[in-house]
């Protein structure tokens, strides 16, 4: 291991600790998925909610944006990125280091859901198996979401704009996206959300295999109809959107500015 990774993995480190020292955010932000969950349970019921569950793990997991967003803009005002374009792996680390923790982060509030859905609320699943695959796609999308929170904390002067523009893209874009309620639209495949929950959503209630094609809502067996796109080929677009997003937060995070 060389020394670039043992100093990301200690920002990491830090990072978890101070979320830990500030956990109001932490549950503030939980609370709404939480809330939400709950109020989407008892409306629908459990076996129709096994359809709507999905999208409340990816409104958890697009909460990185904001995170993410305020948690580097935080490093920005606070003079850590000047001092660390003085050393040899500056910005790098801190790089590195926060989408460590945000993805450990994000990883952690998945499995709270899980707990919640799955384990206390009996929300009906395909299988174990299942469940695995579907977590690893929300910690995927999850970590297009720090992205897109790195890309707004380079734009953002301070961590209240962060905050603002992140809650500002992320709170529509899961409602275009059909993640919290069925919207059928082509609008939807011009959002990440939509890949990443329509996929989570046929692998844990339906499970569908990698060569099926993908609807174009959750409403499946009601209005939702076969799209000419397998879930491969959406896993593939989520990992697209990820890599677009970390590579392009990484050019605007990189950038030797004056803030």
């Amino acid at each position: 291991m060389n020394l670039l990774e043992v100093k990301a993995i200690q920002i990491g480190i830090k990072n978890i600790k101070d979320k830990i020292r500030h956990w109001q955010y932490m549950v503030f932000s939980l609370g709404f998925a939480v809330m939400f969950t709950l109020l989407f349970y008892f409306f629908l019921g459990r076996e129709q909610f096994q359809y709507g569950f999905p999208g409340m793990i990816i409104y958890t997991t697009a909460a990185g944006t904001t995170s993410a967003a305020i948690s580097l803009a935080v490093d920005k005002t606070s003079g850590m990125l000047e001092r660390l374009d003085t050393m040899p792996t500056g910005r790098k680390n801190l790089f590195l280091g926060g989408l460590l923790s945000e993805t450990f982060m994000i990883s952690l509030q998945i499995i709270i859901m899980f707990i919640l859905g799955y384990g206390i609320l009996q929300v009906p699943f395909k299988g174990i198996f299942e469940l695995f695959i579907g977590f690893f796609i929300a910690v995927l999308f999850g970590i297009s979401s720090v992205g897109i929170g790195i890309i707004i904390s380079g734009i953002a002067k301070t961590p209240e704009i962060a905050n603002a523009i992140a809650l500002f893209y992320y709170m529509p874009i899961l409602f275009l996206s059909g993640s919290l309620w069925p919207f059928e639209s082509i609008i939807v495949f011009f959002t990440p959300p939509y890949w990443a929950k329509q996929i989570f959503l046929q692998i844990t209630v339906l499970g569908d295999g990698l060569l099926d094609n993908l609807y174009n809502s959750s409403l499946i067996g009601v209005t939702a109809k076969q799209i000419p796109i397998t879930l491969l080929g959406g896993l593939l677009i989520v990992t697209a959107f990820t890599i677009a997003f970390t590579l392009l937060g990484i050019l605007i995070f990189q950038k030797k500015t004056k803030f």
